[in-house]
């Protein structure tokens, strides 16, 4: 039974840090469990791709373990982030991080109590339904477009969802009842009785419609009727007013630092 003083702050930080876990299990990353630190990377030249989390660094120790941990990121030369919460930041950190020239960028990180269903509002020519494990390349295009890549690379680059626990997580996609075409897509990562919405993405002609807010209702439609309790997510500025439309409510912000090599 879930704790009832556990605070909603704590509900998203556990449910950000048990996500970042499975993602470093995926066999296309290389992961190193530092003592003080998840460790992740890749080939991609995604961020996403090449991580730094659930650092616990005491400010006496920032001066030499920050460009420990640091140094092999730099040396890949690949784009990669820091990620802060507030149980694992500390102003001598955050100096630290700004020193190195890497640049941070806040994350409302949201939290909703589920209880009765929510109408998602698909549009009438519109379906959502779950992608199964062995049929994603619909969703990894719509969601490797959302990142930003160049589509017709996600067979290479975005087979961690094809390795993620499906019991854990869920691939949800929209299509037009028309043609057939992929609208949107979204994933929904458990964590004993609460869920994380993450990648919540549409694609570029067919935004507009609702549809963002028809695959997040539809997810947590799915999490209420699976005996889920409650919802987080980590929103940006496209999709916020969606979530609070939904009756999620910031708790706090996440901190993520990134570097990019200069072009």
């Amino acid at each position: 039974m879930r704790d009832t003083l556990t605070t909603p702050m704590a509900i998203i930080e556990a449910d950000l840090e048990a996500l970042q876990q499975a993602m470093s299990l995926s066999p296309v990353f290389q992961t190193t469990h530092e003592p003080d630190a998840l460790l992740y990377w890749s080939h991609l030249p995604l961020p996403a791709g090449n991580v730094i989390t659930h650092a616990r660094i005491s400010a006496r120790d920032v001066p030499t373990r920050v460009p420990a941990l640091l140094g092999p990121y730099l040396e890949r030369g690949l784009p990669f982030r820091w990620v802060t919460t507030p149980k694992t930041t500390t102003p001598a950190l955050e100096a630290a991080l700004a020193q190195a020239g890497m640049v941070p960028r806040e994350s409302p990180a949201m939290y909703l109590a589920l209880q009765e269903t929510v109408d998602p509002g698909t549009p009438d020519d519109v379906y959502i339904d779950v992608a199964w494990p062995d049929h994603l390349e619909p969703v990894s295009s719509i969601l490797f477009s959302g990142f930003g890549l160049p589509r017709g690379t996600e067979a290479e680059h975005l087979q961690f969802l094809d390795t993620l626990d499906p019991a854990d997580t869920q691939f949800f996609i929209a299509r037009s009842l028309v043609t057939g075409e992929p609208l949107g897509a979204s994933t929904m990562h458990r964590r004993g009785t609460s869920v994380m919405l993450a990648n919540v993405s549409t694609s570029e002609h067919a935004r507009g419609r609702g549809i963002a807010k028809a695959l997040c209702a539809t997810m947590l439609n799915r999490a209420a009727h699976t005996e889920a309790l409650t919802a987080t997510v980590l929103s940006n500025d496209e999709g916020y007013q969606v979530y609070v439309d939904l009756g999620f409510r910031t708790k706090f912000n996440v901190v993520t630092w990134e570097w990019h090599p200069q072009t």
